[in-house]
């Protein structure tokens, strides 16, 4: 039985099947790739063992300075250890104990004294014998300026001595003494001791006048020094000096502008040398006078 036309007259349309998967598209075949010659494989092969051989030599030139720099550290470390060690065995240990005692630069101070009285430090290591330690044992002894210990390894011991030096001379009770620069008695002055005289003194440990004629010594020249008798100082405005020689004096002033008033009074006892009774004023050196 046939289906009876459509009302519109027009052929009906058969749908359209869509495909739940895509279709696979062929390729055209094309020509076949060509292998790849020996040749080229050889330049690639050749290329990477360059690569390669250029890589071992960086690593190689590397690695030296890492061996380097280690052995310089363990170098260190090893040394180190072994100054640690000696310092160890330097102080405490008893190879460097002291076995003899020396003492030196002593005049006035009894040697064997100070040998009595360092008698402890045999056995203690030298390394831990200080100067400071000595001062403090000695410091009874007024006539000790100055004391320093020197080791001698391996048990020896050397104890040097500076002596307070006299650089004056103070008489107390008609009887004269020497003195040092701080005012320190050194003992009974001889007929030797050609030093200045220091009159007025007072008590030289806290003389205002001794101090002021001890800074005028020390300002004098070395060669004007012996010719010095005496040094009185009625104020450290006012020093005079006499001299051994013609009875001269000098007017010395304050300490103040010592090296002029030296180079000054040089000259004017140069030219008044054999002046009888002259006295030299220099307490003023830009207007020096003699009368």
């Amino acid at each position: 039985m046939k289906r009876p036309p459509s009302r519109s007259g027009a052929k009906k349309q058969p749908a359209k099947v869509i495909p739940l998967l895509p279709r696979r598209v062929k390729k055209a075949s094309g020509p076949a790739k060509s292998p790849v010659s020996k040749q080229v494989i050889r330049k690639q092969a050749k290329r990477l063992g360059v690569a390669e051989r250029l890589n071992r030599e960086s690593v190689a030139r590397l690695r030296p300075r890492v061996a380097f720099g280690r052995r310089v550290f363990l170098a260190a470390s090893v040394s180190i250890s072994l100054l640690i060690v000696l310092v160890i065995v330097a102080v405490v240990s008893p190879l460097l104990a002291v076995r003899e005692i020396e003492v030196v630069g002593t005049n006035r101070v009894s040697a064997a004294a100070i040998l009595k009285d360092l008698k402890y430090l045999k056995g203690k290591p030298l390394p831990q014998i200080t100067s400071e330690e000595l001062a403090a044992k000695l410091g009874k002894y007024e006539l000790i300026d100055s004391v320093s210990a020197v080791a001698l390894p391996p048990s020896k011991l050397r104890v040097v001595v500076v002596e307070r030096s006299a650089i004056a001379i103070v008489s107390i009770n008609n009887v004269p003494y020497l003195y040092d620069a701080a005012g320190v008695q050194l003992g009974r002055a001889g007929s030797k001791d050609r030093l200045p005289i220091i009159h007025n003194a007072g008590n030289p440990a806290s003389s205002v006048s001794f101090a002021s004629a001890v800074s005028v010594i020390l300002s004098l020249p070395v060669e004007l020094l012996p010719k010095v008798q005496s040094v009185s100082a009625a104020s450290k405005d006012n020093v005079v000096l006499a001299l051994r020689s013609y009875n001269q004096q000098i007017f010395w002033g304050d300490s103040s502008d010592p090296a002029l008033k030296a180079k000054v009074l040089a000259a004017l006892m140069k030219h008044y040398a054999n002046h009888f009774g002259a006295t030299f004023d220099v307490s003023s050196p830009s207007q020096p006078s003699v009368y």
